[in-house]
């Protein structure tokens, strides 16, 4: 496989095969699944409306980062049945969940799960999270952010910046520097869809912190929307692996 370099001359060069790269970082390229727990939002919760007992906690994922728990199937019908925008998550080891859109906050999808925890969403990049041990408070951006429906694109910028907001030892403004390398397009299956995608390698590292990390996105190689992405949130425990199952309207 060939790695495309994302420079203005489009430079490609020779590296290891992608599914070899991820499975050495993550233990997820070759076992992506598309079954889970699934979990109702905590609207649903606030209004009364009955949960089956199979539709339980999205944040048990955080639970079981060790231990590893079964997934439940989740079907194309179950998805489409759900008159709310979806996205599946997993932690680690944990079951992958489905959590509901509960809001719109300007260009930030809350996405929710049955206990309130949350993962808040920007154009595919997670900028937000709670409920977890280490939550993200706030993203905020030194630039256009190139995974914002730019990352199919040959002439996108390499480089990017952000400050977080960290809840554990209160950081505030934690500068991460980020690098893109795109791959070449490959198809994808997310619950009986076939998706022509490209996969985009995001090497990150905070300024002030002992911080490295990489993130990966399956982009959608006609508009770049984010399909799929293994995304780091904290330090203390492994990436989040979402999938996008009914795009949010």
């Amino acid at each position: 496989m060939l790695l495309l370099s994302l420079t203005n001359g489009m430079k490609r060069l020779p590296l290891r095969g992608l599914p070899e790269l991820v499975n050495e970082q993550f233990d997820v390229w070759n076992n992506l699944t598309r079954r889970s727990f699934v979990s109702l939002g905590g609207a649903f919760l606030a209004s009364g409306c009955a949960v089956s007992p199979v539709l339980k906690n999205a944040y048990d994922a955080a639970r079981f980062l060790t231990v590893g728990m079964p997934d439940v199937d989740i079907s194309r019908d179950l998805v489409d049945n759900i008159p709310y925008a979806s996205i599946s998550a997993k932690v680690g080891k944990g079951p992958r969940s489905l959590l509901i859109l509960g809001r719109y906050e300007g260009e930030d999808l809350h996405w929710l799960s049955a206990d309130n925890a949350s993962v808040v969403t920007r154009d595919g990049r997670v900028v937000k999270t709670s409920g977890f041990p280490e939550n993200i408070r706030a993203t905020n951006y030194h630039g256009v952010d190139p995974v914002a429906r730019q990352l199919h694109r040959p002439d996108t910028p390499r480089r990017f910046s952000r400050s977080l907001d960290i809840d554990v030892d209160n950081q505030y403004g934690l500068i991460v520097d980020s690098e893109f390398t795109v791959y070449e397009e490959i198809q994808i299956k997310i619950i009986d869809l076939n998706l022509r995608t490209m996969v985009v390698e995001e090497t990150n590292r905070a300024r002030s912190i002992n911080w490295s990390f990489t993130n990966y996105y399956w982009v959608d190689v006609f508009d770049g929307f984010v399909w799929r992405s293994v995304q780091h949130i904290a330090r203390t425990f492994p990436p989040i692996e979402i999938e996008v199952l009914k795009p949010a309207a």
